[in-house]
């Protein structure tokens, strides 16, 4: 992909150049927060691991997607990743489309991930009671983080969630990855034919 800058730049003065930028910052807050919990409580997907991206895809709302339609859009691997998602359109659970095994982290689409991708066993739930649990892994068993976290700066899951749904433009309603996502490249395509 090309860098960031440079292809918001490529979308200079479209309503998609604003709900990239206000997701980008929003994924950079979430990452600010969940690194330092993550070093602190030692948790973390374990080295390795895909098993989330083999099983589950996400629902995702209208901001996630047009972020990481604009990175597909960008991509050196654009082609693949949209004959993936297109692939992707009838399943009703994963493999993710943008999974691929050999990558490190797994994700072809890594820094564009959606939110779920970032929170997962990287942050707490809040409990009825107002505790914070950890969210351990249904799918991989090895993998154990905490029963219960104190302190004040933990990442809540429902708090980011809360957060991304009140960034300017987006909403509640969600729709399955791979069929929004490729709507959303063909907005974004749209608009880099009217720039050129």
């Amino acid at each position: 992909m090309i860098e960031f800058e440079e292809a918001v730049e490529m979308l200079d003065g479209t309503s998609i150049e604003k709900a990239v930028r206000n997701m980008h910052a929003f994924f950079c807050s979430v990452e600010e927060s969940i690194i330092p919990f993550s070093e602190k409580e030692g948790v973390s997907c374990p080295k390795g691991c895909g098993t989330c991206c083999e099983k589950f895809l996400p629902d995702i709302t209208k901001l996630e997607s047009l972020y990481l339609a604009a990175y597909v859009s960008f991509s050196e691997n654009k082609d693949e990743l949209i004959s993936r998602l297109g692939n992707a359109v009838e399943q009703k659970e994963g493999p993710c489309p943008l999974y691929d095994e050999k990558n490190e982290k797994h994700c072809m689409c890594y820094e564009a991930r959606p939110l779920i991708c970032r929170l997962f066993a990287q942050s707490c739930f809040q409990g009825k009671n107002g505790e914070k649990k950890f969210s351990h892994c249904h799918l991989n068993t090895d993998f154990k983080g905490p029963d219960k976290v104190e302190g004040d700066n933990v990442p809540i899951m429902g708090t980011f969630g809360q957060m991304m749904l009140n960034i300017e433009e987006n909403d509640s309603m969600t729709e399955f990855l791979p069929v929004r996502v490729l709507k959303d490249i063909k907005l974004i395509e749209f608009y880099k034919t009217l720039k050129n």
